[in-house]
This record gives structure tokens, sequence and C-alpha cells, in this order.
């Protein structure tokens, strides 16, 4: 009797491990982050964000707007004659765009013909470092 308790016990052990075993592989195939690799076009360079930035630069039709219309009004204004309220508008635009996307507001500010003015042209580039 005590034979087939101990068996009963031994397949009960055996089985608990099989499935802790079981649900731990489970375990590690749903934490591995699902990635999906898309393969680059065959006339990749391999420098993405700097294709991307010549092919807009090329193309001088596209005008992307970045919450920033109200700058439209200071068309053709020199770049040193800027009020200090108007160049606070333009520092809030900068400092509320991710630091990638600087290059294209300025691509964006020069095809309206909106100089941006000379004080925040230090703080743009060094923004632009910082990426």
């Amino acid at each position: 009797m005590e034979m087939i308790i101990g068996f009963g016990f031994l397949l009960l052990t055996a089985f608990g491990v099989l499935l802790l075993v079981k649900a731990n592989k489970k375990q590690e195939k749903t934490d591995k982050p699902q990635e999906d690799v898309v393969a680059p076009p065959s006339d990749c360079c391999g420098a993405h964000e700097v294709c991307e930035f010549d092919q807009i630069k090329m193309d001088e039709s596209i005008i992307e707007y970045y919450d920033d219309e109200e700058l439209d009004e200071y068309k053709n204004v020199d770049e040193n004659a800027y009020t200090n309220n108007q160049i606070e508008q333009f520092r809030e635009v900068l400092y509320t765009l991710n630091t990638d996307e600087i290059k294209f507001w300025l691509l964006s500010i020069e095809r309206r013909h909106i100089q941006l003015p000379a004080i925040l042209k230090s703080e743009a580039r060094m923004l632009m470092a910082e990426a």
C-alpha cells in the first residue's frame, strides 16, 4: 500500500514539474519583444534620417507646419528686426519641438520666407546637437 502511495506521489510530482517547465517556456516566448524587421529598399544608403531630409529638401513644394501658423505674419522680416515678444513666439515653437524635428521646422520656415531671429540660431544649433 505504501508503495502505491509513493508511486502516486512520484507521478504527481513529475506531472507538476512538467507543467512548470511548460509554463516557463510559454512565459519566455511572450517576454521576447516581437520585432517586425523591414528590409530597407535596395537603393538605401543606411542613413535613413539623412536620406529622408534630402528628399524633403529637394521637393520645395513640401511645407510642413508645426503648430506655428502665426509665424507666417513675419514673412520677409529681417532676422535682426524682431521685437522681444516676436522672438519669444519663435522660441516657444522651437522649444516645443522634438530635437529631430528642428531641422525640418527650420526648412519649413525658410520655405515660407520667414527668417529665424538671429539670437535663436545658436539656440537651434545647440538643440540639434543634443540629438
